[in-house]
């Protein structure tokens, strides 16, 4: 059942908001999903905001049973789209976390000008988030950054995040017992204030990493960079990045902790903001997924970004 909150949220959409779905073909060939979220007036105050969810998952993390972030910023009056690159949601397989910098970001920022051209606004969460930062020194053209909890200094795995990527990042495996539910639980969600029905929904929408993926992601980890097929890494990239950015974090994120991400703000050449939630001010710690679809994520968080996504 969807919780009180996000039936609030579903009340305030638009009703005259307008989807629609896109494929994107790479370079390469591969096709990807774009989905763009159309407000009243064509959003056309504002650049477009271009949402990236992390790893293995997709949309739902932005668009859940007709609520969420993307649906609430175009309430807003942005338009705002949704893309999953490979190995998410409805796009093809990946096999590697290179060609997110190299082949689809640069496909999705194409697509994405042909129809509203000029730079764009990103929200990006978690490894993917990390790349995409990395991706707007040549990549993406972006005005400003929203980075839900992406590491820059990845340190070594915990425990369970190294027993997830070593077995393969097999999602499905987490979401269809009670043991691994337990482990999605505690790795994405850990004490967060979320509707069971909603965090059981999202394990439920995830992808399997590839074998290729979560290796590169548990190197990743434990090496603190990933070697980019350009000569760059990302470390390089991050240094190189001007943009100004808002970091936000939860204190129970198990799968990227915020002592991996803090470190943004003396990296890279950009103004960085760091804004972390708590119990004791927010009422909820908040985790990786409940950042957007906790209980107090509309309350909290989501008007966190439109103000800083608003200003000049």
């Amino acid at each position: 059942m969807i919780s009180a909150v996000l039936a609030i949220m579903l009340c305030a959409s638009p009703a005259d908001l307008r989807i629609s779905h896109r494929k994107v073909i790479t370079v390469d060939g591969a096709a990807l999903a774009l989905h763009r979220f159309l407000p009243p007036g064509d959003g056309l105050g504002a650049p477009p905001v271009l949402m990236l969810a992390d790893v293995g998952f997709g949309r739902p993390l932005f668009d859940f049973k007709g609520a969420g972030l993307a649906r609430w910023l175009a309430a807003k009056g942005r338009v705002v789209y949704v893309a999953e690159l490979r190995g998410q949601g409805a796009s093809d397989s990946g096999h590697s976390l290179r060609t997110v910098i190299h082949l689809d970001l640069p496909a999705i920022a194409k697509a994405i000008a042909a129809d509203r051209p000029g730079p764009i606004d990103l929200v990006a969460q978690g490894f993917i988030g990390t790349l995409a930062i990395a991706a707007t020194t040549r990549e993406l053209a972006v005005r400003r950054v929203v980075a839900l909890s992406t590491p820059v200094v990845p340190e070594e795995p915990t425990e369970l995040a190294r027993a997830f990527l070593s077995t393969g990042g097999r999602f499905s495996s987490l979401a269809s017992s009670p043991e691994g539910f337990g482990m999605f639980e505690q790795l994405f969600a850990m004490g967060a204030e979320i509707d069971p029905g909603v965090l059981r929904g999202l394990a439920g929408s995830t992808r399997d990493l590839s074998w290729g993926v979560s290796s590169e992601l548990l190197t990743w980890m434990q090496t603190g960079d990933l070697p980019l097929d350009d000569g760059t890494t990302v470390v390089s990239r991050l240094r190189d990045s001007d943009r100004p950015t808002l970091l936000l974090l939860g204190l129970a994120d198990g799968f990227t902790p915020s002592e991996s991400c803090v470190p943004l703000r003396g990296l890279t050449k950009g103004k960085v903001q760091v804004q972390m939630f708590s119990r004791v001010v927010e009422g909820d710690d908040f985790a990786h997924v409940s950042l957007l679809l906790g209980r107090r994520s509309a309350a909290s968080v989501y008007p966190a970004i439109e103000r800083y996504l608003g200003a000049p």
